[in-house]
């Protein structure tokens, strides 16, 4: 003869495996608040990484444009032409050829033009000014008044911390206009 199996019957038993729907309810709900949780802490993570790449490549960007504008400054021994806040025409003791340094207001570009070719030196530029300071620095009584100093100072994207540099030129360059 063969044995029969046990018949199972429904347990009615409190104890008894697997998960109820309210468990699984709640299970669910807790992963998801998890989820949120993560997710909101990646994207945040990762705009602070890309905000801080972004304005850390400005930074550098911005910072040699001032070391080429001050190479391009130092040296210089006529100035042919400024206009305030605009543009420097100026010829160099070792930088050959006739040079330009001006800001695009519209494009909000600065550029360095030696001899009639453009080369972009920074965009997304914003409050550009470039002064000039007047002195008559021989002392020899003629009158004749010379660069002092050239200042520029400009910002760059969302970086709120202005960028400046004062150059002091090696020679003795007259104001425009001699």
């Amino acid at each position: 003869m063969i044995p029969l199996s046990p018949i199972k019957r429904p347990c009615t038993n409190k104890h008894e495996k697997g998960f109820t729907l309210v468990e699984l309810i709640v299970t669910l709900v807790l992963v998801g608040i998890i989820g949120t949780f993560t997710t909101l802490f990646m994207y945040t993570g990762l705009n602070g990484y890309l905000r801080a790449k972004d304005t850390s490549e400005g930074a550098l960007k911005a910072q040699i444009t001032l070391d080429r504008i001050s190479l391009e400054l130092r040296d210089i021994y006529r100035v042919s032409a400024f206009n305030k806040d605009i543009s420097i025409d100026y010829t160099s003791v070792t930088l050959p050829l006739a040079r330009q340094l001006r800001y695009e207001d519209n494009n909000n570009e600065i550029w360095l033009n030696v001899d009639g070719n453009d080369h972009l030196l920074l965009d997304d530029v914003q409050d550009f000014s470039m002064s000039v300071n007047i002195k008559d620095l021989n002392y020899y009584g003629d009158n004749v008044e010379e660069i002092e100093a050239i200042e520029v100072s400009f910002q760059v994207g969302e970086i709120t911390r202005p960028f400046r540099t004062r150059i002091f030129p090696r020679y003795m360059a007259r104001k425009p206009g001699f």
